[in-house]
């Protein structure tokens, strides 16, 4: 879902930059420190990416919302918009704000899929490491355009994941029906150190679905791991004609059994897994499927009538994606 290229630069936009501000919240030593970022670097391609943290030796942050169509309930959307009021990071119970908008900036997550995506660029860095990122968002500027009608987002707040893998377990919500907070925990370190960047996943597949009344809900679900340290994997869930299975989910399971990241099989059988940390996952590949926020998912194309079954192990080194070939389901 994420194409993300660790070699290349920074997209930051600087006009939209010199419309933010920030500011601290709390003592201790977690302060802002304003930078000037550079203008509209190109080359930094992503996809199903929310948020890039850290200098990137350009000394700003950024963020970055692009994905690709999820199926929602039966509906394939042409635009998800957020609205994005402040970005925050958080370090030992104090939270610092490092962008905030007088006017919600509004992202469409599905512009410009595979390319540069839409960006925003934030003139702060924080001085100390920081165990979470997250995202101030103003509800009614927030929707799902699809079959050209326009779906305001219902929020689930504090709702815990119903991932038949245990998805978005470390993700977070909270609010109200005007204004929520959606954010991600983690150990943004490398070697020990903290990592200079942070690149978070907003993972549509297990965020949204399309409830029994017609209303879009979502159930906020990141992933976000160093991005010094993130790869990806693709491969193929093919069935015993070598046909493609398609809807598949497969998931990657760290060495604790903790779920990395998800995906779905396209209608050619095709996945690719993000933001993912270097090291050995095991695959677990899903026949029916349900999601964080409780969309079931079922595969078509496939011969094995399991719920799920144990798929190959892979090895994700950082900044490349590695090639796993074939899955047989």
């Amino acid at each position: 879902m994420k194409r993300f290229k660790s070699a290349a630069a920074l997209a930051l936009l600087a006009a939209l930059a010199a419309g933010c501000s920030g500011g601290a919240s709390g003592g201790g030593g977690l302060t802002p420190t304003t930078s000037t970022p550079a203008a509209a670097k190109s080359g930094y391609h992503s996809k199903d990416t929310l948020g890039g943290v850290g200098n990137f030796a350009l000394g700003a942050l950024a963020v970055l919302l692009t994905d690709a169509p999820p199926n929602i309930g039966g509906l394939t959307p042409t635009a998800i918009n957020i609205g994005i009021d402040s970005v925050q990071v958080n370090s030992g119970g104090q939270t610092v704000t490092i962008a905030s908008f007088s006017t919600p900036e509004v992202v469409n997550i599905l512009a410009n899929p595979g390319t540069d995506p839409s960006s925003i660029g934030i003139g702060q860095l924080v001085n100390a490491p920081y165990s979470h990122l997250s995202f101030t968002v103003d509800v009614a500027s927030s929707n799902v355009v699809a079959n050209g009608q326009t779906y305001p987002i219902q929020f689930l707040l504090g709702q815990s994941t119903q991932s038949s893998a245990g998805a978005g377990s470390t993700s977070f919500s909270s609010g109200n029906a005007t204004t929520i907070t959606m954010g991600v925990k983690g150990g943004y370190l490398i070697n020990g150190s903290p990592a200079a960047a942070v690149q978070a996943d907003f993972n549509a597949m297990e965020s949204l679905t399309l409830n029994s009344s017609g209303q879009i809900v979502a159930r906020p679900t990141l992933f976000a791991v160093p991005q010094g340290s993130a790869g990806d994997a693709g491969g193929t869930v093919v069935n015993s004609s070598g046909g493609p299975v398609a809807g598949a989910t497969v998931v990657a399971l760290n060495s604790s059994g903790a779920v990395a990241n998800t995906t779905f099989t396209d209608s050619n059988g095709n996945f690719t897994l993000h933001t993912i940390v270097a090291g050995q996952y095991q695959l677990v590949i899903y026949n029916s499927y349900t999601t964080a926020v409780g969309q079931t998912n079922n595969a078509s194309g496939n011969d094995n009538t399991s719920t799920s079954f144990q798929g190959p192990s892979v090895t994700v080194t950082a900044g490349q994606t590695t090639a796993i070939g074939n899955i047989a389901d």
